[in-house]
């Protein structure tokens, strides 16, 4: 793969011929629309198209997996084949873009009428584009020290809301849990800010607990704090975990968006942790 292309690769389900929708896809996603319009000149297409790089024939299925009332207008019958399809996009459309980029690779592909299925499986970026990307404030080497742990396994828990805890039963939850030996403790992902535990109530009582074991013990638990909401608000309560001394918040990837998250990125030297909660309604077709 050119470091000037990013590369995705989709499972599609059509009637027709695969290696058509293919060139549809391609064409859709960069330069071209359902037809050729004016200005749409060959070198342009050559600068900004998407290309095809493989087609890749699979099963066959004698129903569709979804209705498409645009392919039964036109009476097409099956078989409906099913095909891997791998497309070369250029980096110049996007650039240093998260949003566009996943507008690009799985955006209005899956309203296309020639598909009765179509799912996005894998994206491939060239090194040199991963680079206009900050990396992770933190990473790797950086949690590992925050947590205290230099080799091995990080042992870790989750704390469940269920059942309605308070700021200083969730701060006393948390004492017995670091009292356990844990280096990890993590919000729940469907609790970030309830009116019976509020973050401004629960960073403080929670973090006045880890620092009571840690002048106790030596050890620094790492909590996570669920602070997924809108940007200002996340970089509110991003500070005022930092005020108390934690190390790591924790955002929920798929409802934030990839911009809320590159900028509470920028805003903080925390620990992010990226939940994934969603992603089984991204992937599971």
């Amino acid at each position: 793969m050119r470091d000037d292309r990013f590369r995705a690769t989709y499972l599609i389900e059509t009637p027709l011929d695969p290696a058509k929708v293919a060139e549809v896809m391609a064409g859709e996603q960069s330069c071209g629309t359902f037809t050729r319009v004016e200005g749409e000149t060959d070198a342009l297409r050559e600068r900004a198209r998407a290309v095809v790089v493989s087609v890749e024939q699979r099963d066959e299925a004698g129903v569709p997996s979804l209705p498409n009332a645009w392919l039964t207008r036109r009476e097409v019958p099956g078989p409906w084949h099913l095909a891997r399809i791998t497309l070369d996009f250029p980096v110049a459309n996007v650039g240093a873009n998260l949003p566009t980029l996943a507008s690009v690779v799985a955006g209005n592909l899956f309203d296309l009428g020639e598909v009765t299925g179509l799912r996005l499986e894998a994206i491939e970026l060239p090194a040199a584009y991963r680079r206009r990307f900050a990396m992770p404030a933190q990473g790797l080497a950086g949690t590992r020290r925050l947590a205290g742990v230099k080799d091995g396994v990080l042992v870790g828990s989750i704390i469940k809301p269920n059942v309605g805890l308070s700021a200083e039963d969730t701060a006393a939850l948390v004492m017995r849990l670091c009292e356990a030996g844990l280096d990890f403790i993590k919000d729940d992902e469907i609790s970030a800010n309830p009116d019976h535990a509020p973050l401004a109530q629960r960073i403080p009582a929670v973090m006045a607990a880890v620092h009571r074991h840690r002048d106790r013990t030596g050890k620094n638990v790492m909590v996570a704090f669920n602070i997924t909401d809108e940007t200002d608000a996340m970089r509110r309560h991003a500070d005022l975990v930092a005020r108390e001394g934690g190390s790591c918040v924790m955002a929920s990837l798929n409802w934030c968006g990839f911009s809320d998250i590159e900028s509470l990125r920028r805003s903080t030297d925390l620990a992010l942790h990226g939940h994934r909660n969603g992603y089984g309604a991204l992937s599971r077709h």
